[in-house]
């Protein structure tokens, strides 16, 4: 019998692993996303501003999905 026992404490600690790490997986998954879409903004805003390109901070939507994926995003005209 203290083998079963143990046999599910085991178990139950692995699923609960399992779902603490799938959690930290999509925060980081989300963090990162947020992180692109804050990234492509800064670079649209300075491009409007007529930054030159070798000076401004940020990234180019360089996935090409931003309108798609970033709130507030539209097409460059």
């Amino acid at each position: 019998m203290p083998t079963r026992t143990l046999s599910l404490i085991a178990l139950t600690a692995i699923i609960g692993s399992m779902i603490v790490a799938t959690k930290l997986d999509a925060s980081d998954n989300e963090r990162t996303h947020r992180k692109y879409c804050q990234e492509v903004a800064v670079w649209a805003a300075e491009a409007a501003r007529g930054i030159d390109p070798h000076h401004r901070t940020g990234h180019p939507d360089y996935r090409g999905n931003a309108a798609e994926i970033c709130p507030g995003m539209r097409p460059a005209p």
